[in-house]
């Protein structure tokens, strides 16, 4: 059988105490007698003296030993929670703990008070060292970077829905779009779609034209219509587009400081100049698309004019639906510094729009 130490009770080891200290009785004498080692009775005789604390009241070395103990041990355990404070509160997850873990023991700091400190249990603690992620794991593990990167180089704007459209074109990856919105908040992202764009009201000076491509199919329509920028300074300016109902895209684009018809009509010029003319062209009533210089344009080119109803904006909904995703994707969220700054801006984003911009049908 194997020797096990013996075990003395707290009476018996007083009673050596008091033989060394009362009687002046040598260690090796009481060692030899009793069958105890010299070193546990020195280690007995230590325990017992009395060391003086700031009160003034002597306590037994060993109580001071674990005061001061206890004391360490409370000092390190509120140097971690100092530093873990963000994630305090919070669900016990291995992707929020276990690198907050690793960085205090990188810091010499003892695993059992990081563990208590952390509310962490030490089970839970070895399963997640050991952790071996499944192939769903790893394959969200893979996907997150290109999440995250096509949600930046995108303006922001991108929610699940494309970013889902995006997986699928670029990785041949197919997952929900409850799975890339999990993925989303995981990551803290998230389309910075702003609120929605009020139009404001447009001045008319005619009585009511007729819309001539109301419930109209099969021909081809361009759009064009106004929308305000605001620059840093707090200045407006405008920015006039030409929106092709085929193919979905701004034709042509410009911005001016003045709201006018030469500016539309340049506008409509800039779109005739680079693309094969439409049968229509439907606006608002505004007074620059009824002005003579932008008729004229028109019927040089015999080009057939359609107008909205007047206090219906959303008979041109297609050009006014862009007007709108371009104010809660980019303008919403940019700072315009100058008139130059806003036109560079501006012409980059209708790019991007253009040539890059997932588009969902609905």
């Amino acid at each position: 059988m194997k020797n096990r130490s013996k075990r003395y009770s707290l009476e018996f080891k007083q009673n050596l105490v008091a033989l060394f200290n009362d009687e002046k009785r040598s260690m090796s004498s009481i060692s030899k007698e009793y069958g105890v080692t010299v070193s546990s009775i020195s280690k007995w005789i230590n325990d017992k003296k009395l060391v003086s604390v700031d009160d003034g009241k002597p306590i037994t070395r060993k109580d001071f030993l674990k005061l001061k103990k206890e004391y360490e041990d409370l000092k390190e355990e509120n140097e971690i929670l100092k530093a873990a404070a963000m994630i305090l509160g919070k669900k016990v997850k291995r992707e929020t703990h276990l690198p907050l873990i690793n960085r205090f023991l990188a810091e010499n700091h003892r695993l059992t008070i990081i563990l208590k400190a952390l509310q962490v249990p030490r089970r839970t603690y070895y399963n997640w060292i050991n952790y071996t992620p499944n192939y769903r794991k790893m394959l969200e593990e893979k996907v997150k970077p290109f999440l995250k990167e096509a949600w930046s180089k995108n303006c922001k704007a991108y929610g699940a829905p494309r970013l889902k459209v995006a997986l699928q074109r670029e990785l041949g990856i197919n997952f929900s779009i409850r799975r890339i919105t999990r993925l989303m908040k995981e990551f803290g992202i998230r389309s910075l779609m702003c609120r929605r764009f009020k139009k404001p009201g447009t001045h008319v000076d005619y009585d009511q034209r007729p819309n001539l491509i109301k419930n109209l199919s099969g021909k081809s329509i361009w759009r064009a219509d106004i929308t305000y920028l605001q620059l840093e300074n707090g200045v407006w300016v405008y920015l006039s587009t030409v929106f092709d109902d085929q193919t979905y895209k701004i034709l042509s684009q410009k911005v001016s400081k003045h709201m006018t018809s030469k500016l539309v009509s340049h506008t409509l010029i800039e779109a005739l100049k680079k693309n094969k003319k439409p049968e229509y062209l439907h606006s608002d009533m505004g007074s620059q698309y009824t002005s003579s210089i932008f008729e004229h344009v028109l019927e040089g080119h015999e080009i057939r004019h359609s107008y909205s109803q007047k206090g219906h904006p959303y008979d041109n909904g297609p050009i006014e639906a862009f007007h709108s995703i371009l104010k809660r994707e980019f303008a919403f969220q940019t700072r315009f510094t100058s008139f130059e700054d806003v036109v560079l801006k501006t012409e980059n984003y209708i790019h991007w729009y253009n040539t890059e911009r997932i588009r969902i049908a609905v």
